[in-house]
């Protein structure tokens, strides 16, 4: 089960995309995966990761990888797409959990 909300790393790409909840995610996962590789993982609030893979028809599916993952990992994925966004004073990112971190990608977004 997906804990809500979420981001995608995309393969080869420093930036990260928020995805805020189930029904977001539904209405427009193939824009989000639009140009989405065998390599592409989505990381949930609680850390854990999952793998998508097209189904048919534009469906995304999503699985557990049964991975989580590690917060200094976590921070470092979004120093790289703070960096990424041109953000100043990327070092003194940090949060304490990973659902903290993906507010900080949320409020990034809303920044643009």
């Amino acid at each position: 089960m997906i804990n809500w909300p979420v981001v995608i790393k995309f393969d080869g790409d420093d930036e990260l995309a928020y995805v805020g909840s189930e029904d977001e995610w539904m209405r427009d996962a193939e824009s989000h995966l639009y140009n989405h590789k065998g390599d592409d993982y989505l990381i949930d609030s609680g850390g854990q990761i999952f793998s998508l893979e097209h189904v048919q028809d534009g469906i995304i599916n999503t699985e557990s990888t049964c991975k989580q993952i590690p917060l200094q990992d976590f921070i470092r994925l979004v120093r790289i797409h703070a960096s990424s966004s041109h953000r100043c004073c990327i070092e003194k990112i940090n949060f304490r959990n990973i659902a903290e971190g993906i507010s900080l990608i949320a409020s990034m977004s809303d920044d643009n």
